[in-house]
């Protein structure tokens, strides 16, 4: 037996994946032992141990067998480099989808603790984009927002409305949003639940008597909290700073 080898049960035990994946990937021609021997025991040394790595990350990344055994095989640094790059990419748009829904968790975690606050903290100028201008007769319905455009990832962030006499805007943020902006600081915040577009109407009207025009409403994830059909606006008011 040549020493420094170790046993397949060794690798796998440090890799902490199972003998059969090892196994199945000799089955591929993509990890041969080191050295079998005469009773079927597989031996593997450092070499083995590094290429297995290296096929684990590769695994990672998301690629299929073949495609590691052609990178192995080929060795051809240039398909290697583009390949990275590709996934680096695909890393990165993870990245950013994972950062949206860890916002998502955060916020569903502060809405479902907290009593109805009197107070609304914009941390920073949050720029908006309007998606679409409809008359105060007219409600928003799915159909409109798929004409314009709306991406899925949307409907669980925050929906803004600018109300005027006789029509208002909806809009979302935007890094680039020109519509309107909202400058950071503290705004007093009324929480309105209604049950239909009557009892909409009136409350907006009493707000635009209390606060004046436009009116900037916010429809965010707690809309999912609110009981039965009821449609849940939080209504800003003065910014105290």
């Amino acid at each position: 037996m040549t020493e420094g080898l170790v046993t397949i049960s060794e690798l796998a035990k440090l890799f902490e994946i199972n003998q059969h994946t090892i196994r199945h990937y000799e089955a591929k021609g993509l990890l041969l032992p080191l050295e079998i021997s005469g009773n079927g025991y597989r031996k593997y040394g450092l070499s083995e141990a590094y290429k297995l790595s290296f096929i684990l990350f590769l695994k990672e990344l998301g690629l299929s067998l073949k495609e590691i055994k052609s990178i192995i095989e080929s060795g051809s640094k240039t398909d290697y480099t583009e390949m990275l790059i590709a996934r680096k990419t695909k890393i990165i748009a993870e990245q950013k989808r994972l950062d949206i829904l860890s916002r998502q968790v955060d916020e569903q975690i502060e809405l479902s603790q907290k009593v109805t606050p009197k107070h609304y903290l914009l941390k920073e100028t949050v720029k908006l984009t309007c998606l679409l201008t409809k008359s105060i007769e007219e409600s928003v319905n799915l159909s409109d927002l798929l004409e314009v455009g709306l991406e899925k990832e949307l409907l669980m962030g925050k929906v803004y409305y600018l109300i005027r006499e006789n029509s208002y805007d909806v809009c979302i943020e935007a890094v680039s949003g020109k519509a309107f902006e909202l400058a950071a600081g503290i705004y007093d915040l009324e929480l309105l639940e209604v049950t239909n577009e009557v009892e909409l109407t009136l409350e907006l009207e009493r707000l635009a008597q209390k606060s004046g025009l436009p009116l900037i409403a916010i429809e965010d994830s707690e809309r999912f909290l609110a009981s039965g059909d009821h449609l849940s606006l939080k209504v800003l008011g003065e910014k105290n700073a």
